[in-house]
Formats: structure tokens, sequence, C-alpha cells
């Protein structure tokens, strides 16, 4: 086993090539769904499990033998001994670590989920600033459309990203406001809104 390099490894980080190749199978085959390899790098390394040219060397190494199989547009999923290395050797991974790789996965798959099932437009105004127009799909039909005005794109983008975390919330509240539904009452400056 190789000793890998430890720069951007937060303390109980990976420390082997093995121990990497191990987390990678165990990650993908406990998600069950593909990821995208660069996705799959930026999980592992954000979290500072290992590094990133380690990770990538684990990941070539895991094609090679044909534990990872490498789709056309870049996702990554286990084969079926692939697989079995993830649920026969996880044991040899922090408990920490392997927990921490499938919530950012599962995490990354659920944003990947909602942003195919919501959409989210930013456009530049000719008189200035940006219109950000958030829609709540469901199924592909419109169930609610939201446009704002805003400033600059900053602006835009963190109303995108709040949106893409939660769109059900904009269509509830909005629902229950409109219907009646809600339990509404304003505290000075604030209007606090009781979902039933």
């Amino acid at each position: 086993m190789a000793d890998v390099f430890t720069a951007g490894v937060e303390p109980g980080g990976l420390t082997t090539s093995q121990e990497i190749k191990i987390l990678l199978c165990y990650m993908l085959h406990t998600v069950g769904q593909p990821i995208g390899r660069d996705e799959v790098t930026d999980i592992i390394t954000a979290e500072g499990m290992a590094n990133y040219f380690d990770t990538e060397e684990a990941i070539e190494e895991l094609l090679r033998l044909q534990h990872l199989v490498e789709s056309e547009d870049r996702l990554l999923a286990t084969t079926v001994t692939g697989g079995q290395i993830g649920e026969s050797l996880s044991l040899r991974i922090p408990f920490t670590l392997r927990e921490r790789s499938v919530k950012a996965a599962l995490l990354l798959l659920r944003r990947r989920q909602i942003k195919k099932d919501n959409k989210v437009d930013i456009e530049k105004l000719e008189e200035g600033g940006y219109k950000v127009t958030c829609t709540v799909q469901d199924q592909g039909i419109d169930l609610l459309s939201v446009s704002l005005r805003v400033f600059d794109r900053r602006q835009a983008e963190q109303i995108q990203e709040r949106f893409l975390e939660d769109p059900s919330l904009l269509y509830r509240s909005n629902l229950a406001v409109l219907s009646g539904d809600a339990g509404m009452r304003r505290a000075g400056t604030q209007l606090i809104i009781k979902l039933n």
C-alpha cells in the first residue's frame, strides 16, 4: 500500500491509496446511483477526506481494475466487484468518513434532482439589474412561477441557491398564504407564517 500525499487532508483523513479506493467503492455502492467523476473528486477533497491527486489516481486504478465503470458523460458507478469491495472492506474506513461521504453524495444527488425538476432563469435587463424567475414544477408541469427584479448578479445567484435548497417551501408557503390556510401574524417588522 502506497502512502498518499497528505496536503489538504484533514486530521483523521485517509492515509493510503487502498483506503481511498475502498471509500470510493463504498460511497458509490451505497448511494446506488452514478455520480459525475468531478463530483466524486469534489466530495472527497472538499470534505478533507483525501488529496485531489490521490483521489484521481485511485479512480483511475479502480477503472483499470474494472471495479468502477465510467460512462461517456463521465458518470462513475461500481461494478459488482466494486460493490463487493465497498461492502466487505468498509470497516477499514472510519465510520465518520463513510457517513460524511455518503451524506455529501446524497445531498449532491438531491440537488441534481431538484435542478432537474425545477427551473431558475436569470435574465440581465437592458435598463439595469436582473430578473430572476423561479419555477416550481411537478412532472414537467409548472405549479408556480415567481419573478423578482434584483440589483446585481450576486443577489440573483443567492436567490437561485436559496430557491434550489427547497423549492417546495416557496410553493407551500405561497399556497398557504393565498388560500388562507397559513397562520400569519405580524411582529414588528417581521411577518411570521405558520404552515399548517
